[in-house]
């Protein structure tokens, strides 16, 4: 076990504590979550909390017989670490995988660990994935909101985000607008005594160069100590989650990332293709790849190539329905995902075009977003396995070589973006706080 600064932190819990669709949803929420409401009552009984996480991950590794090695990429502001668990030969093809980005997303943790455990069995399954791929997991990259059982970090120092940028629909700044916090893209964190606070969505926190991030560019005057606990400088993104996925990227260069939420739920729509999905029945979850206008043809191809084999899997097994990530923001307006460089489908997919222009051979740049259905107590188990088929569906495609032989075309046929045509129905939060957080929720 690999330790950051020596240290092994085993936190307790402070506290206790998406919609979508193709031409085959119908919406009901916005995607990506929350998928709770601030006074919802919610039995986290199914899930462990990151002091229970982190006491499997270690008996994991000792019984792994050195399968498995965990790796601290990186320490909260509450001081949790972020585990990385790194599986079979660093010699093989390396690939990541990341879940519970947002604190109150679940599922994708639990279907990582399971995954973990059967990668160390020594089983068919483990010694095809393992006999050709390095495979580097992040089972929580949140573990502060996880134990508060909030979307954002804990860094409750966060500006609140009045504004999502400081450009005009040019794209050029105005001058006004500079200096106001505007670019820092917070969440909302309701605490019983201390009322609404704000704190950093971390999934907008993967920038491929800080420096051009709008939270520098909109500050340019702002200097350390604005944005405590972390100071204030171009070179240092202020997200130590975010700083800690970067961290296991750039050390070990996977061809493609992962990244696992939850969403609301959708049903599919009457009258649809029945090869697109299964008209009437509810949508497990979405996929999507990178869809920033600077990512490099040849990285949209390659994650194009892992949502098909995701979708085919999900049409092979009886309980899943797998669509298009799509949503209305409330504006009325539908995007199939959102271009802003910071989300992680997004920037994983950039710093892969960045090798792909820098000449690295073979498949590269691969990266795409999972939404799992989040809701339904008596659902867990069956939303977990769900997650843990797909991935296991990519790892099995990936070590087997049929991953490279999809064709990228067919996925905007069986994923296709579809017409949102039903009404807009609000994020399961305050008036407040949805409309601080309107755009690009994944």
């Amino acid at each position: 076990m690999k330790l950051l600064n020596g240290t092994l932190a085993l936190a307790g819990a402070i506290v206790v504590g998406c919609g979508f669709a193709a031409t085959a949803a119908a919406q009901t929420s916005v995607p990506a979550g929350p998928w709770i409401t601030p006074d919802q009552e919610v039995s986290l009984e199914g899930f462990e909390s990151y002091e229970q996480l982190v006491k499997k991950l270690i008996r994991l590794e000792g019984r792994s017989k050195g399968v498995m090695e965990l790796e601290s990429v990186g320490v909260t502001n509450q001081g949790r670490d972020v585990w990385l668990a790194k599986l079979g030969n660093p010699a093989n093809t390396p690939v990541l995988i990341i879940t519970q980005q947002h604190g109150n997303e679940p599922h994708g943790t639990e279907a990582a660990v399971e995954l973990i455990q059967k990668l160390i069995s020594g089983g068919s399954f483990a010694q095809e994935v393992l006999g050709e791929l390095f495979v580097l997991i992040v089972p929580r990259v949140n573990p502060d909101g996880s134990e508060l059982f909030t979307r954002g970090n804990s860094n409750f120092a966060t500006p609140p985000r009045d504004s999502r940028d400081c450009f005009d629909d040019d794209g050029n700044i105005i001058p006004s607008q500079l200096n106001q916090g505007r670019g820092t893209f917070s969440t909302t964190f309701v605490d019983p005594d201390l009322g609404r606070l704000s704190s950093y969505d971390i999934n907008r926190y993967h920038w491929p160069d800080w420096s051009t991030s709008w939270q520098v560019v909109c500050n340019p005057d702002l200097t350390a100590g604005s944005f405590d606990p972390d100071p204030y400088d171009p070179a240092l993104n202020p997200v130590p989650e975010a700083r800690a996925v970067r961290a296991a990227y750039d050390s070990y260069a996977p061809i493609w990332v992962i990244d696992v939420h939850n969403q609301g739920s959708a049903k599919v729509q009457d009258g649809v293709d029945p090869a697109v999905g299964r008209a009437g029945r509810l949508i497990t979850g979405s996929i999507l790849w990178p869809t920033n206008e600077e990512v490099h043809p040849d990285a949209v191809d390659f994650s194009k190539q892992i949502t098909l084999v995701m979708k085919k899997r999900s049409q092979e097994l009886g309980n899943m329905e797998f669509t298009n990530y799509l949503f209305r923001n409330s504006a009325g307006v539908a995007l199939r995902g959102g271009g802003f460089p910071g989300i992680a489908r997004n920037a994983y997919g950039l710093l892969g075009s960045a090798r792909i222009a820098a000449g690295e051979a073979g498949a590269v740049g691969g990266s795409i977003l999972v939404e799992i259905r989040g809701q339904g107590q008596k659902s867990i188990g069956m939303l977990k396995n769900n997650a843990r088929e797909l991935l296991e569906a990519v790892l099995r495609a990936t070590a087997d070589g049929s991953l490279f032989d999809e064709d990228p075309a067919e996925a905007d046929l069986l994923l296709p973006p579809g017409d949102l045509t039903d009404e807009f129905i609000g994020n399961p939060r305050s008036e407040e706080a949805e409309a601080a957080e309107e755009a690009e929720p994944e």
